[in-house]
């Protein structure tokens, strides 16, 4: 029961107005909690916790968490402190609510989830499928065909829409000068990214490609 209830938390969750995001990850020995802030001119706040659950089914974490200033072109980054706290629940509407006990950063902010989606890269034969953003409510899929020497050949932005019922993302695009397509993303048992065009389901393989 209890690993049903942390995995409830384990997943991608995004803001009302698009800029806070939270990802949390299970562990062998809890969660792992990220909060991340875009503040623009290519910086971010994070806020980094390792969390357990709690006896009325929140997330408490160890009293040793990280807020940090990133540059997400160069990678440095300022330490705030390192001594943050909180808590999370979820509300009866499924939203994520973060009580930062620490600065109250977290007060008025609630968090729909958007699947395990974001940031991931995959393969489908030569084309290259990575999660690269989340705006407008919705995906930023780039799609790439990889040449011989995994040169980028040809490219295309699906915006995919994300159905919290099915757990799945469906986007209609198209390569240039080709038929457009319609396609579905969702996990099998697995955590297998699946593509289903068509009527047809095909198991993607993990990519660990750059641009």
């Amino acid at each position: 029961m209890e690993r049903l209830i942390a995995k409830a938390y384990n997943n991608v969750w995004v803001a009302e107005d698009g800029d806070w995001r939270a990802e949390i990850y299970l562990e062998d020995d809890g969660l792992r909690v990220l909060i991340d802030h875009k503040l623009g001119d290519n910086k971010e706040d994070v806020w980094e916790y390792a969390a357990m659950l709690g006896d009325n089914f929140n997330l408490v974490t160890v009293p040793l968490g990280q807020h940090y200033c990133r540059d997400t072109v160069t990678e440095d980054w300022e330490t705030y402190y390192e001594d943050g706290d909180a808590e999370f629940t979820l509300s009866d509407t499924g939203m994520l609510l973060w009580n930062d006990l620490k600065e109250d950063a977290g007060k008025g902010l609630a968090f729909k989830k958007i699947g395990l989606f974001y940031g991931t890269r995959w393969m489908k034969d030569d084309i290259e499928v990575y999660f690269w953003e989340w705006y407008d409510d919705c995906y930023d899929i780039r799609l790439y065909q990889r040449g011989a020497e995994d040169e980028i050949l040809k490219a295309t932005i699906l915006k995919g829409e994300y159905d919290l019922s099915s757990d799945s993302v469906t986007a209609t695009g198209e390569f240039e000068g080709e038929e457009p397509f319609t396609v579905t993303f969702s996990y099998d048992t697995d955590y297998d990214m699946i593509w289903t065009e068509n009527g047809v389901d095909t198991v993607l393989e993990e990519s660990f490609l750059t641009d």
